[in-house]
């Protein structure tokens, strides 16, 4: 057994299971076992384990702001920014296994959690079909911000249903060319 296991090491392999496994289905004894320590070590440094989860869905959260953040400073155009934004958020949906995500969606311990996340999404995904709309690329009469919610929103529960990461990346671009000006679509087709 080893000698005890850093709060971060905690963290980081209690996300492992979760992601692989989803939450509901890996239970306390299970992360300890894993980590070689003690239920009672465990709950000294957590009181339980929607804690401990919590805790893992902060660092998850952070992790996906630094990401984000790196595409704001790519040399791209807007439209390529979105693309990849989309795509990310994409890859990210596939990080986790279609369980977790749903125990995310519809645990009320983790409800706070799923709508910080989804308000990142939305509120970076509006500023990026903004930024198309002012360089012409996406139609200005389109709502962005109502359109990036719905976005969001489809491509999580796609993801929860099974669809397949081309799916989702097929559905994105079809969506995004939908709403596109002829100079927006040209740029689409040609990438």
């Amino acid at each position: 057994m080893k000698r005890g296991a850093t709060r971060e090491e905690i963290i980081r392999t209690t996300q492992e299971l979760i992601s692989r496994n989803g939450i509901r289905a890996v239970r306390v004894d299970e992360i300890a076992q894993t980590l070689g320590i003690s239920k009672r070590t465990l709950y000294t440094m957590f009181a339980d384990k929607n804690e401990l989860v919590n805790a893992c869905l902060d660092e998850m959260g952070r992790s996906i702001r630094r990401r984000i953040s790196g595409y704001r400073r790519l040399r791209a155009t807007s439209l390529q920014k979105t693309f990849r934004l989309t795509n990310e958020y994409i890859d990210s949906l596939y990080l986790v296994d279609s369980c977790f995500l749903n125990d995310v969606k519809q645990k009320l311990a983790y409800a706070e959690q799923y709508a910080e996340h989804r308000v990142v999404w939305d509120k970076e995904l509006t500023s990026m079909l903004e930024s198309c709309q002012q360089d012409g690329f996406i139609l200005t009469d389109l709502n962005a911000e109502a359109f990036a919610g719905r976005l969001v929103s489809s491509l999580y529960e796609m993801r929860i249903n099974q669809a397949s990461r081309e799916e989702l990346q097929l559905i994105c671009r079809a969506l995004l060319r939908g709403v596109a000006t002829q100079e927006g679509i040209d740029l689409i087709d040609r990438s």
